[in-house]
């Protein structure tokens, strides 16, 4: 089988995975907000922010190193253990520091949270090496198992104890989730390519260390940039506000997390494989359509955003709704470059990454910053979007002066599916306006989604055709096969 075909056979097990468990996510997440009020909810995820941020300093992109460059079962070993003892370090130093951590961010009270996430960041650490084991022989299927095996988990287990334990049921259900996955991953992985023990060697520690520092500095200011204004809100405005920004933030993330990063995680390993002359091409469409598939969820979902939030969240949460349309239609360019960053990634040009990161943490913390002391809230949400999309645009251009890949192709690929949103956009928000005080809530909801697919569709064919067209060959070619 191809490289392109089998990229192909891993997006899809990662889809269809990804939608199956955030079902169940979300239905979750609606329980939990029944017990655990906006403030609670806040100072988890103050924890969780600075948890994340320790680790992720100590994170140098050992299992892209062992997947672009085929490392031996002796070298992918010395990765492992080092990987486990630098988030030990990582973990001991913000432990100490959660108290003050805690009064810096007005959230005094997110200490006693710290232990538990820091216990289930040290179990991801140490199935790290094996999942990537699995990603470089090309198993996505295994990999999207385990990883919903493990989101079912959590979302079970945090259910299950909220009513009585409240926002520490996240936490215990993170342990439980990092637990169960590293245990499968562990148990499914090729022990022979890595559980080889080897002394560190120098040359070796060095080698891990020069691929990932770039990487670990452009992923520290993709942390800045996605969980920092997190801390911004909840400084200038309290965790009771943060709570709903940060629900909001997640839910308009779900066509990125499940869907765009799947195809996303898929997208390195098959460059990397491929000749070098067929990447461009490959990343040109790969490109165009994600921007197919991930913009009109991103921006459908920003249109019925008031009426979500109406449907399944109580009054406790209502300033969730103007935040959830603004940071869904806002960030609906977030995925625009991630192929340009996986040819980057697979042709070891980490360093344009890495300064790209570094433009977006900067510019978008400084926008939420401004923007929320200038208009409140919703205003320091407009500054996320603004802070990607100029990331974004920075991106493709460096990359295509970087690197063989034409910039007009790239950039026509993604915008052609962005254009195609906005009837649909302005269509369902017509709806809304006609039938909010019209209808029930379920139908209301109802109307809008199969409005805005309707609309969609119908847009997609007149103003991004080629883009429907790849899609349409892909399927069939599928089918074909199949049959």
């Amino acid at each position: 089988m191809s490289i392109e075909k089998k990229a192909a056979r891993g997006v899809a097990w990662n889809m269809v995975a990804s939608v199956g468990t955030r079902v169940v996510s979300l239905v979750g997440t609606l329980v939990l907000t029944r017990f655990i009020a906006p403030d609670e909810y806040g100072e988890v995820s103050a924890a969780v922010v600075c948890v994340a941020t320790a680790g992720q300093l100590t994170t140098f992109a050992f299992g892209q190193y062992l997947i672009a460059k085929r490392s031996p079962p002796r070298v992918a070993f010395q990765a492992a253990v080092l990987h486990v003892a630098l988030g030990v370090f990582a973990m001991a130093v913000v432990m100490a520091l959660r108290g003050p951590l805690g009064e810096m961010v007005d959230a005094p009270q997110m200490g006693r949270l710290v232990p538990g996430l820091a216990i289930g960041f040290l179990l991801e650490r140490i199935r790290h090496v094996p999942e990537r084991m699995l990603v470089r022989d090309l198993r996505f299927r295994t990999v999207a198992v385990v990883q919903s095996i493990g989101e079912v988990t959590f979302t079970g287990t945090a259910v299950a104890l909220a009513p009585r334990w409240g926002g520490a049921a996240i936490v215990i259900g993170s342990v439980a989730r990092s637990f169960v996955t590293a245990v499968l991953f562990i148990a499914t992985a090729p022990r022979a390519e890595w559980f080889v023990y080897s002394p560190l060697e120098a040359k070796v520690v060095r080698s891990l260390l020069g691929y990932g520092v770039p990487i670990m500095l452009g992923s520290l200011a993709d942390r800045a940039s996605t969980s920092w204004d997190n801390l911004i809100i909840s400084r200038q405005f309290g965790p009771g506000v943060m709570g709903p920004y940060n629900l909001s933030y997640s839910l308009a993330e779900t066509p990125l997390t499940y869907v765009a990063e799947r195809i996303s995680d898929v997208l390195m390993p098959a460059f990397s494989k491929m000749d070098p002359a067929e990447r461009p091409a490959a990343v040109v469409r790969s490109a165009g359509l994600m921007s197919l598939v991930v913009s009109p969820l991103g921006v459908g979902l920003g249109a019925v955003a008031p009426t979500v939030v109406h449907a399944f969240f109580n009054e406790r949460w209502a300033l969730m709704a103007p935040m959830l349309t603004i940071l869904s239609v806002m960030t609906v360019v977030q995925p625009a470059p991630w192929a340009a960053i996986a040819y980057l990634q697979s042709e070891r040009m980490t360093r344009v990454i890495m300064i790209t990161s570094f433009f977006r943490a900067a510019l978008l913390l400084a926008l939420v910053f401004v923007l929320g002391k200038i208009g409140g809230p919703l205003w320091a949400a407009v500054g996320v979007g603004i802070g990607f999309a100029g990331h974004s645009l920075l991106t493709i251009v460096l990359t295509a002066r970087a690197t063989a890949m034409p910039l007009a192709p790239y950039l026509t690929g993604v915008a052609r599916p962005l254009v195609a949103c906005v009837p649909m956009f302005f269509s369902v928000t017509a709806l809304h306006g006609v039938l909010a005080s019209r209808a029930p809530t379920p139908v209301l909801l109802a109307s809008e989604v199969l409005a805005g697919a309707v609309v969609y569709v119908v847009s997609a064919f007149v103003f991004a055709r080629a883009n429907v067209r790849e899609l349409m060959s892909i399927v069939r070619g599928a089918v074909r096969k199949r049959s």
